[in-house]
Formats: structure tokens, C-alpha cells, sequence
């Protein structure tokens, strides 16, 4: 197998340790929440602003835990309209929830959309007289947030462990945040509050998480420790997933899936991500029923394809417990290409994005993602030479 390492910068510097959150991470981690809230509340952060989707923070079991200490020690307010691929709509109501009771801190109850949410209303209330699009669209600077803790619901994010956040003006883009402001100050990861997801989202969530590493791993940015936490998340999804699709309550499959996402989400946080999440971005705007991590897993078999033959040692070594033939020689894009579709398929996973989309949208998808505010950012971080051709030719590839 070829060796990724030599390929590596040796005279670029970058950050090793980031500023990244106290994570409470395990089987039982939900445990924690109180002391976390009580060391808010010890802190004069007495009213909380609770951000959640309608159904998530229940089914999950977290709110059965949580809702007591609320009632007995803060003021609280409840946020609870965030959609999957939430809007800057949804950023400004969960804000405006705040500022009706002065909310002091902010606890995220749910997966990546809700956390994302949570995230950007800490902004927003820390920032008087701003709404979402002024800092997704406009780009005004992130000078503060209030402090948030993310009870992680799920397990393909990796929101609750980064600095990024992402939200969408309904149709028209979908563009991210990045400040180390938009660090949760505490996050839990307990794999108990995933047994309750359905299949599709287990497999999407997964996928998600894997789309992570083997874009965090490829960048132009990429960095020795983002590459090994990709690796690591890759075998754990290739080894796990099909055991919880098997087995929903398997708490074994649930953990190493959650370890997955959370590092998947380090290794983004350190080495960034390109093409796959701006093309599926542009999916999502377009068509806000695109389960981000289905339209991610979709993608995949040809964005590797295409991207192969420049990173061949380092995708070889990630997709080795999918494909373990590959030698990371250039030449072998069409067989990782077949096998990782053939590999989705098994999973059950969706092979086309034929029941979203049609031959006739590709010209609007492709614009759309070259003109996007993501684009503009990552773009210039993927591995080889993206223009317009490149991204219609995954986009009808994946049709």
C-alpha cells in the first residue's frame, strides 16, 4: 500500500491542540448533565434558552433527564422548530425565545441541525441586533457567544466536537460558520440516546460521519492527526454500522458509531472539508428534503472516483475495511468507485438521487454549488482541480 506520509508538509505549522470542548463521553454520560448545568448556574447563567427539534429530545430520552433540574433551577424558555437542514428563520426564533427571558446560556438538545441551531442563537444572543444572515451572508464578525451545552442525540455530525455551524436562506444557499466561539462550552455524547433512531437516519447519520473523514483527510489542509482520527473513523463505521442496522438497541454498535462521528468531527474541525458537503449543500438548498447524510452517501462513489488518483495512498488506508484490495496507486479510481457504491447498496443505502432530482436539475445544482459561500470556502481546499465540469460530472454520475 502506498505510504500517505510522505506526501505531507513538513515545513507547514499548524495548531496539534485546538480549543476544543470538555466532552463526556460513554454509556451513562447523560449522568453529567446536572453537575455541568449546576456549574452554569453557580456562574450566573440562571436562565437557559433549551433549542431541540419537535421530536428528537424526547424519543431519545434525554428530556426525561434533563426537564427536572430545569424546573428546579433556572428560568428556561423552549425552542423546539428546528427542521432537518435548519434556515436562518429557525436561528433568528430560536434567538428571539432567548431574549424573551434573557437567556444566559443555551442548552442543545438533538443532533447536527438542532446543535448547528443552538450554536448560532448563542451568537445571535450575544450580538444584539444581528440575525443570522449577517453572519452567514455578510460575513460580520464573531467576537462572543453565550455558552452552550450540546446533548449530542446523534451520531453523524459532529457539531457537539467543532467550530463549525450551518444553516440555510430557504433555496438559495446554505453557507457555514467557523470561530472558535462556536465551540460548545461542555458536550455529551451518550450512545444510549441514539437507540432509538430509525434505520434510515443510523445509515445516514454513519455515512455523514464518514463523508467527514474522507474529506477531512484529503484537503489541501489536512494534517497528520486529522488523517489518523479519519482512518480510525472509517474502520469503526465499516465495522459497526451493519450491526446497528441489525440490532437498533446494540449500545457496542451505538458507542463506536457515536466515537466515530464525534473524531470524525475533530478531524474535520482540523483539517476542513471540500467537495462532497458543497455539492450536497447545494442538494439540500435545492430540495430541502435531501437527508444531508443520505445526499453525502449518494455523492460518495463518484467524488472518490474523481478525487483517487490525486490521494490515492491516503484513501487507499481509510477505505481499506471497504475495499481491501486497494494499493493507492492512481489507477484504481474505477474500482473504489464500484466497490464503495456496491458497499452503500448493502446497507441499504440509496444508490441514486433519482427520487430527489432529475437530469434537468444538474445545470442548477452545479451553479448553485460553484456560486455558493461554501464553495467559495472549500473549494480551494479539495484535492484536485474543481471547476464547473468536474462538479456537473459527479452530479450526473450519482443520477
Amino acid at each position: 500500500m502506498g505510504c500517505w506520509h510522505r506526501k505531507i508538509d513538513v515545513n507547514r505549522v499548524f495548531v496539534l491542540q485546538l480549543n476544543r470542548p470538555k466532552t463526556y463521553f460513554g454509556i451513562g454520560a447523560l449522568a453529567k448533565a446536572d453537575a455541568v448545568l449546576a456549574d452554569l448556574v453557580r456562574n450566573g447563567c440562571d436562565s437557559v434558552l433549551v433549542v431541540t427539534d419537535p421530536v428528537s429530545y424526547k424519543a431519545s430520552g434525554a428530556w426525561d433527564s434533563l426537564r427536572p433540574f430545569l424546573d428546579a433551577r433556572v428560568t428556561w424558555s423552549h425552542f423546539d422548530g428546528v427542521r432537518p437542514n435548519p434556515t436562518y428563520a429557525n436561528c433568528d426564533a430560536a434567538a428571539q425565545a432567548g431574549r424573551a427571558i434573557g437567556a444566559k446560556a443555551v442548552l442543545g438538545i438533538g443532533g447536527g441541525s438542532v446543535l448547528d441551531t443552538a450554536k448560532t442563537a448563542a451568537v445571535l444572543l450575544a450580538h444584539t441586533g444581528k440575525k443570522a444572515a449577517d453572519f452567514y451572508e455578510k460575513r460580520t464578525s464573531i467576537t462572543a457567544a453565550l455558552p452552550v451545552v450540546a446533548i449530542n442525540t446523534a451520531h453523524g455530525c459532529g457539531s457537539e466536537c467543532s467550530a463549525f455551524a450551518v444553516s440555510q436562506s430557504d433555496g438559495e444557499d446554505k453557507p457555514a460558520l467557523h470561530s472558535p466561539h462556536l465551540y460548545p462550552t461542555v458536550a455529551i455524547d451518550d450512545p444510549r440516546l441514539t437507540a432509538s433512531l430509525p434505520a434510515r437516519q443510523t445509515r445516514a447519520m454513519a455515512v455523514d460521519a464518514l463523508s467527514h473523514a474522507l474529506e477531512a483527510a484529503t484537503t489541501t489542509t489536512t494534517t497528520p492527526y486529522a488523517i489518523c482520527l479519519a482512518r480510525e473513523a472509517a474502520a469503526h463505521i465499516a465495522a459497526f454500522l451493519p450491526t446497528a442496522l441489525r440490532q437498533p438497541g446494540n449500545l457496542t454498535a451505538r458507542y463506536w458509531l457515536m466515537y466515530a462521528s464525534a473524531i470524525a468531527g475533530i478531524s474535520v474541525d482540523h483539517g476542513m472539508a471540500h467537495l462532497g458537503h458543497i455539492l450536497e449543500h447545494a442538494m439540500s438548498t435545492l430540495n430541502a428534503d435531501v437527508i444531508h447524510g443520505e445526499g453525502l452517501g449518494i455523492l460518495l462513489p463518484a467524488l472518490i472516483g474523481e478525487i483517487y488518483p490525486a490521494v490515492p495512498e491516503v484513501l487507499a488506508e481509510l477505505l481499506h475495511p471497504v475495499v481491501p484490495e486497494l494499493t493507492g496507486i492512481p489507477g484504481e479510481a474505477d474500482l473504489v468507485t464500484a466497490r464503495l457504491r456496491q458497499w452503500l447498496l448493502g446497507l441499504g443505502h440509496p444508490a441514486t438521487m433519482s427520487a430527489y432530482f432529475t437530469g434537468a436539475d444538474v445545470p442548477a445544482l452545479t451553479r448553485m454549488a460553484m456560486k455558493s459561500c461554501l464553495g467559495k470556502m472549500l473549494l480551494p481546499l479539495a484535492p484536485i482541480r474543481v471547476d464547473a465540469a468536474v462538479v456537473e460530472r459527479i452530479f450526473q454520475q450519482s443520477l
